[in-house]
């Protein structure tokens, strides 16, 4: 069923969308093609007011404009059908449509249109169905949302959620920084357990070692009664300590924001409260929170502050303890001891004594010199701040510096910028001056008719960039060997108006368009099985070669790079990324100096690496200067031998590795001088990524810091070149056929890189971290620029006499900012319009703020990275399983093919159907060139490949360039015409204007006249005299004007008969020829590649070809003497004149004079030779060899399938003739031996059994045969369709030109007759003048002039005609606020009265007609104004006032109230009118005339007397009442006695 209604809806209706079956429901969702398909059925007349978007006031509008008109076919749509239909459901819209389609195909058997039926429902159902109608309206708008409501309702919705996300994550904080706190005290407090326990430890290990050292002296016995509270008292000691651990532990669990359960927490989190309520108990749940911890912070403290007092009290307690113990045991063990140990224990005190007086002094001693060294310090303090302080005064100055130079630069390339866009805009502003002045000048020369194709081909000029006015002049059809620069600008504009004209020839668009009056057909498809041979041909010839691999490199989780300027943050910013997540970072500098290190070091590596080492090293590839240096390169060869003799001893089994070898690459340039290679730079980034782990993330710091090494790393890490697409799209040849079947290109692959990240800072942001630098980081960075290994990276991009100082000068600042804004513009174009990776960050921040900021783009990206390889690998997963399933299906079209010219008859057309007859087993396969074809691949000799390619090639670009060269030929013959015509029609101007004599005559006229005496010129005799002598100055003044009459029309028949029309006409003709003959051309030379190529498939040597060329006669246009009027370039003899025929393998025995090409020259006609005869014998001519050479192939066809079918009958009567033979001897043998035997049965013939390969073969040249006769005819109907447009395209050409030549001589004879009677006017004025004097016998004191066709006096004066008095505008009705004017009521009521002439219509309708009228795309003039602010609720208020809750509406009542005011008649009036219109109508018909409409007199006057203005220029008054006769006769159309009652009655109604 959906096949069905497809079809239906593409094919019969050819709806503006092709509707597929899956996808009905989406397509129909919004109401707009079920709009425009009642429309084409004439059902839904307010299609216009549709809306083809999917939004909910679109669907709205929709549907409600639907309903009615579904309601009116007896659809039932309701709803929730509706609903469905919006929403998508699968099969609402299928059923939907099914039933419009048996609906409507229904009432198109019928013939009802949507009037009749809405006629023809009942009253009481159609108002039924307004009812119905309003209450879906209202359910429709309750079940749509408008597009405002959803928009606020995700608002909210996002909001609302933002806000519980950040409600969470606040209160989800505040816990975990209480737990991180909680949890560092709780480390705090084992960490200080652990340290008391080891202090603990210590101490008893000393005690014991004391103890085992000491003498043991035996101590008297304590008494139990000192032991017994010592004891006690310690219990209760660890007694109370253990309270108030378990007291302390309680009160923790008590007050720990843990114990709230997350039940209850998410309890009250979900539950829904308004937000000044979730505000209010945020603030107080917070305020609690703090409460709480501000209460166990203080408790904590106070436990812990009493913890500690118990413990060092304790320890105090117990260290005195101890002393006392040590104290005792001393002097009892002294005590013991005898008086020479007593001494010495006296010795030694004193010992100890004075040792305590020494470490006294000492400690003295050591405060004196403390106070010294403390006063020598505050003293260098001192000097040092006098010093920092000229320091900074100093610094002060260089900033101030700085901050100037920065400014002038700024300002330097402020300037700069300016004048690259002032140059810009110049440049623009003089081309389109140029192109105003073109088109002022061609307006001058075409008469304001500018042709649209030089249009088209300034446009192409302006948008190329190309200057309009020609630089330098080409000879036609010469190219100099060496142009000059602007020979060369010409050239280029050249190429692109032919390339132009090229285009719109194949697409046939622009001036290569169908005519309007034939038929409109599209260009002729592509021929696939041409596409085929050619593809096939030339992957024989050249086979594509097999793409490099790519480089493999371990999957990293992040690729990526930092630009930024210099002070940016850019290497702070990354080390810190590096330590907190590992990502490895690569800087240049870095790298280098490994590099050189490895190099000096001599690293090595064994020689089982040796091939990696030379693979990379080759990749690494050699300096690219050292071809360019020869001398240098031998010269630095020779300065770095020395060097190599102190580099260790290379072993024979060891390598030098590759980073060595980087190094030594980077040494070798920097001692040149220059800067290191960028191809280097590559490189060594390339080693330093395939060291990074798989799995992890690499960035790399400051690099590429220009373009070119942004294509080479983008190389080196993808193996595609960046700039391979744009080569190929410049270096593309056109070409003639496609393969459609040919691989499609693959897509461009993705960017190696991840992310390019930009750190944005100002450049006074750049300089003022510069200047603010620590004196340690400038130390720092001079020695390293002071280091003669340090290699140039960021100044590479400069030159060398921009070299950058040492640090501790700013100099070098200013200029690396210029080289990053110079190589940055490039570079955003590279990263952020091509590769699209590029996200800048602002730098303008502390180092926290840039590090989050590049921490979450970071991490984005390598999330993005992670979903974009799996999403990757999953489509290689796909496209791998269903390689196997899918088969390449060829796209053919067959709506160009085989179509033939209009002219050919039946027989014609009737034989080509019998040639390409196949049998019924053929019927069934597909047609060749079709999605089911399997094209004839069978084997095909290299040589014959090798002879068709260049062959088709050289077929290719001739066809071009021919074409391209006629093309430029029209259009300078068309420039030729255009000036040719407008200088013939200036030349005759100029010829008009020629002076005469005139002026002399009536000089001495005048000089003869005056000399008369005043008193003789009141003599009558004199006066007549006077009168005669006029007259002969007029005849022969007369004589002159005819003359120069006769004069100028023999010049105009000079113009007409000279022969440029007939001779351009001819050119014309000609290069139409020359391009029939290309067509021609083409036609034959595919013929030969095609019959080439089938026929070296099935055999070995080629038939040798015809060496006869077609040739399109041309009409010979050179004179007697051999002279060519105008030439242009000729193509006729010199497209396929040298291209070889012969097969391959021969040689062709004729000598190369024979195979050139003689053109037929016609010759010239008369003019009375209609060129459109000559057009069509030429198109004949042409067509009829195409017609002969495909009829030849066809005839060569049937010869070879003949043949066939002769060899296999001779094969089968040869057998059949040797079983006869056999027969016959069996028969004589037989009756020798005995009795004739009974007559047998002739034996039936033996079957030729042929071998499979003979049954292959046979299919194969059919198929063969069958794809040569396609191709073929493809070609046939295109060409023909190629000529027959440039027939058309001939003719209106030719057509055109003798248009504007006719155009041309009608003008010149305009102006001579203007001319002629303006000076025969001249002269009657000069009669005049001259008539005045004679009459009043007076002298003519005033110089009389006569120039030419004006008649001056005194020279200045000119004499004029009076000018007639002008007509008196017509009077026009102003508006009166709401009165409609009678121009309005006669629009009103021809609307009204087209819609329903009998006078009611439905209130509806009615109220949709003036909806129209009062919007704003009818305009204002349709109604008052007033009436054009009405809103549809007011009209439909005024339609009910005028329906009277009836379902119809008299209009003519309506517009009877509207053409108000008028004057209310009475009774009595109306009876006297009345009584008037029966005195008109004596035979009582109760009908009158029109005319004896206008002659009776209604209730009101109307004809009054208008007051006329006495300015002339000012119209008379407007009568309203006299033209508002005619409206009431309008509305009344047919005048009775009844219909007088009737309009009194509406006059009633109208009343009350």
């Amino acid at each position: 069923m959906s096949d069905i209604l497809c079809r239906w809806l593409n094919s019969e209706l050819r709806l503006s969308k092709v509707v597929e079956p899956h996808s009905l429901s989406k397509d129909f969702s919004n109401g707009y093609l079920l709009g425009e398909v009642l429309s084409r059925y004439q059902l839904q007349e307010d299609f216009q007011r549709f809306s083809p978007n999917s939004s909910g006031n679109a669907k709205l509008n929709n549907f409600t404009r639907l309903e009615p008109t579904l309601q009116l076919l007896g659809v039932p749509f309701d709803l929730s059908m509706a609903k469905a239909v919006m929403q998508g459901q699968p099969g609402a819209a299928t059923r939907l449509l099914y039933q419009l389609y048996i609906l409507l195909q229904k009432k198109k058997r019928s013939g009802l249109t949507g009037t009749a039926l809405e006629t023809m429902q009942p009253a009481a159902t159609a108002r039924l169905h307004r009812i119905e109608n309003h209450i879906y309206t209202q359910r429709l708008r309750a079940v749509v949302k408008r597009e405002a409501d959803e928009k606020m309702q995700k608002i909210t919705q996002r909001f609302d959620k933002r806000g519980q996300e950040m409600y969470g994550r606040s209160v989800m904080a505040e816990l975990e920084r209480e737990e991180k706190r909680r949890h560092l005290q709780e480390e705090r407090r084992l960490q200080e357990i652990e340290k008391h326990r080891q202090a603990r430890k210590k101490q008893q290990e000393i005690r014991e070692r004391i103890q085992t050292a000491a003498v043991r002296i035996p101590k008297p016995p304590m008494s139990r009664s000192l032991r017994a509270p010592r004891k006690q008292r310690r219990q209760q000691e660890a007694q109370n300590v253990h309270q108030q651990i378990a007291q302390f532990e309680k009160s923790r669990k008590r007050l720990s924001p843990a114990s709230y359960g997350p039940t209850s927490f998410s309890v009250q989190v979900t539950r829904a409260v308004s937000e000044d309520e979730m505000a209010q108990w945020n603030n107080e749940y917070i305020q609690k929170i703090r409460q709480r911890l501000e209460e166990d912070a203080t408790a904590r403290e106070q436990r812990e502050k009493r913890r500690r007092r118990a413990l060092i009290q304790q320890l105090h307690t117990h260290h005195t303890h101890e002393e006392m113990v040590r104290e005792e045991q001393l002097i009892a063990r002294l005590v013991r001891q005898s008086q020479q140990e007593k001494r010495i224990a006296v010795q030694l005190m004193q010992i100890r004594q004075q040792k305590e007086v020494l470490r006294q002094n000492r400690i003295l001693r050591q405060r004196q010199y403390e106070e010294q060294r403390l006063t020598d310090f505050h003293q260098a303090l001192d000097r040092e701040a006098a010093l920092l302080q000229q320091d900074h005064v100093e610094h002060q100055e260089e900033i101030r510096k700085e901050r100037e130079r920065h400014a002038h630069l700024v300002a330097e390339r402020a300037q700069s910028k300016r004048r690259k866009h002032f140059d810009i805009c110049s440049e623009i502003l003089e081309q389109i001056v140029d192109l105003a002045t073109k088109s002022g000048e061609y307006r001058l020369l075409t008469a304001n008719a500018i042709p649209l194709k030089l249009m088209r081909e300034w446009k192409e000029l302006y948008f190329s960039g190309k200057p309009l006015y020609e630089a330098s002049e080409l000879e036609l059809g010469a190219e100099p060997a060496e142009p000059s620069p602007e020979q060369a600008i010409e050239l280029e504009k050249l190429n692109i108006l032919n390339q132009q004209d090229y285009d719109e020839y194949t697409n046939m668009t622009g001036e290569w368009m169908w005519p309007e009056e034939g038929e409109n057909r599209a260009p002729p498809t592509n021929n696939d099985i041409l596409g085929h041979v050619v593809a096939r041909l030339q992957n024989i010839v050249n086979p594509p070669c097999l793409k490099d691999p790519s480089p493999q490199f371990p999957n990293f989780s992040l690729r990526a790079c930092m630009l930024g300027k210099v002070c940016s943050g850019k290497t702070t910013c990354l080390t810190r990324i590096s330590e907190v997540h590992g990502i490895h970072i690569l800087s240049a500098d870095t790298l280098i100096q490994e590099a050189l290190a490895a190099h000096q070091a001599g690293e090595q590596v064994p020689s089982d690496h040796s091939p990696e080492l030379e693979t990379s090293a080759e990749s690494c590839g050699p300096d690219p200067q050292e071809a360019e240096r020869g001398e240098e390169e031998s010269s630095a060869a020779a300065d770095s031998e020395p060097d190599s003799k102190h580099l260790p001893k290379k072993d024979s089994k060891t390598n030098p590795s590759l980073r060595a070898q980087h190094g030594a690459a980077v040494e070798k340039a920097l001692r040149r001088g220059g800067a290191i290679p960028d191809e280097l730079l590559v490189d060594i980034f390339i080693h330093a990524v395939r060291q990074v782990p798989e799995g992890r993330g690499w960035v790399l710091d400051g690099f590429p810091a220009n373009v070119s090494q942004a294509r080479l790393l983008e190389k080196a890490l993808s193996g595609a070149d960046p700039d391979q697409a744009d080569r190929k799209r410049r270096n593309k040849k056109p070409n003639l056929v496609e393969d459609r079947n040919a691989p499609k290109a693959p897509p461009p692959p993705l960017p190696a890189l991840h992310l390019a990240m930009l750190l944005e800072v100002s450049d006074e942001q750049v300089l003022d971290r510069a200047i603010h630098r620590s004196p340690e980081q400038v130390k720092e960075e001079n020695a390293h620029m002071n280091d003669d290994a340090l290699p140039k990276t960021q100044e590479q991009t400069l030159p060398p006499e921009q070299s950058a100082p040492p640090a501790g000068d700013h100099t070098h600042i200013q200029h690396r900012i210029a080289a990053f804004q110079d190589a940055w513009s490039k570079l955003e174009k590279w990263f952020g319009v091509k590769q699209k990776i590029l996200s800048k960050v602002s730098a303008e921040v502390n180092e926290d703020a840039l590090f989050r900021s590049v921490e979450t783009v970071l991490f984005n990206t390598m999330t993005a990275a992670q979903k974009g390889d799996e999403a990757a690998e999953g489509s290689v997963k796909v496209s791998d399983d269903s390689a196997s399933l899918t088969v390449p299906q060829p796209a053919a079209s067959e709506s160009g093919v085989g179509s033939h010219s209009p002219k050919e008859g039946p027989a014609g057309r009737s034989r080509r159907t019998s040639i390409f007859t196949v049998s019924a087993g053929e019927a069934l396969s597909p047609t060749p060139g079709s999605t089911g074809w399997v094209y004839v691949d069978e084997p095909l000799p290299q040589e014959i490949a090798e002879y068709l390619v260049p062959y088709w090639d050289n077929v290719r670009s001739s066809y071009v360039s021919n074409v391209k060269a006629v093309m430029q030929n029209l259009r300078s013959e068309h420039k030729i015409i255009i000036h040719h015509l407008y200088n013939i029609r200036e030349d005759f101007k100029q010829y008009l204007q020629r002076p005469d004599l005139k002026q002399e005559f009536v000089s001495v006229w005048q000089r003869d006249y005056n000399s008369i005496p005043d008193d003789m010129r009141q003599d009558e005799e004199t006066k007549a005299e006077l009168h005669h002598r006029l007259d002969e100055l007029r005849e022969r003044l007369w004589d002159i004007c005819d003359k120069r009459r006769e004069e100028a029309m023999e010049e105009r028949a000079g113009v007409i008969g000279d022969g440029w029309q007939e001779d351009h006409t001819a050119l014309l003709i000609n290069h139409y020829s020359t391009l029939m003959q290309v067509e021609v051309d083409r036609f034959q030379d595919t013929l030969r590649v095609l019959r080439d190529y089938y026929t070296g498939m099935y055999r070995s040597v080629l038939p040798e070809a015809p060496q006869d060329f077609i040739c399109i006669p041309l009409l010979d246009i050179t004179n007697n003497n051999g002279s060519q009027p105008e030439r242009t370039k000729s193509l006729s003899g010199s497209a396929p004149s040298e291209r070889l025929t012969e097969s391959a393998g021969k040689k062709n025995p004729e000598p190369e004079e024979k195979k050139s090409k003689v053109v037929p020259l016609f010759e010239h006609r008369s003019p009375s030779t209609d060129p459109s005869r000559l057009l069509q014998d030429i198109h004949q001519t042409a067509l009829t060899a195409i017609t002969n050479m495909a009829s030849v192939e066809v005839q060569q066809v049937e010869m070879e399938v003949n043949q066939e079918v002769q060899q296999q009958q001779m094969e089968r009567e040869k057998a059949l003739s040797q079983t006869s033979a056999t027969n016959s001897a069996k028969k004589k043998s037989a009756k020798k031996k005995g009795p004739p035997s009974p007559t047998q049965e002739p034996t039936p013939p033996p079957l030729i059994v042929e071998s499979p390969e003979e049954v292959q073969g046979r299919a194969v040249r059919s198929r063969i045969r069958r794809e040569y006769s396609r191709a073929l005819q493809h070609e046939e109907g295109a060409a023909r369709q190629r000529l027959e447009l440039v027939k058309l395209h001939a003719l209106s050409v030719v057509h055109s030109l003798q248009q504007r030549a006719e155009q041309t001589h009608t003008d010149m004879q305009e102006w001579l007759d203007q001319r002629f009677h303006l000076e025969m006017d001249s002269i009657q004025q000069l009669s005049e003048v001259v008539q005045h004097h004679i009459e009043n016998s007076l002298k003519i004191p005033h110089h009389l002039v006569l120039d030419c066709t004006d008649f001056f006096i005194d020279g200045e004066t000119r004499v004029l005609p009076t000018s007639p008095t002008p007509p008196r505008p017509p009077p026009l009705e102003r508006t009166n606020h709401s009165t409609l004017t009678i121009l309005q009521l006669h629009g009103l009521h021809a609307q009204l009265h087209k819609i329903a002439p009998k006078g009611l219509v439905s209130s509806t309708q009615l109220c949709k007609v003036l909806q129209e009228l009062t919007s704003l795309t009818m305009g204002s003039d349709a109604l008052p104004e007033p009436w054009m602010n009405l809103t549809d609720s007011q009209v439909q208020e005024l339609v009910c006032v005028l329906s009277q809750d009836r379902e119809v509406v008299d209009w003519r009542r309506f517009l009877l109230s509207a053409a108000q005011p008028w004057p209310l008649p009475s009774q009595n009036q109306l009876l006297k009118t009345l009584a008037r219109f029966r005195e008109e109508d004596p035979a009582a018909s109760g009908v009158l005339t029109l005319e004896q409409y206008k002659q009776v007199e209604l209730w009101f006057s109307s004809q009054r007397d208008v007051p006329v203005p006495e300015d002339p220029t000012e119209p008379l008054p407007y009568d309203r009442l006299a033209n508002l006769k005619e409206v009431l006769h309008c509305l009344c159309v047919r005048i009775c006695y009844d219909g007088l009652t009737r309009v009194d009655n509406i006059h009633g109604g109208i009343i009350e």
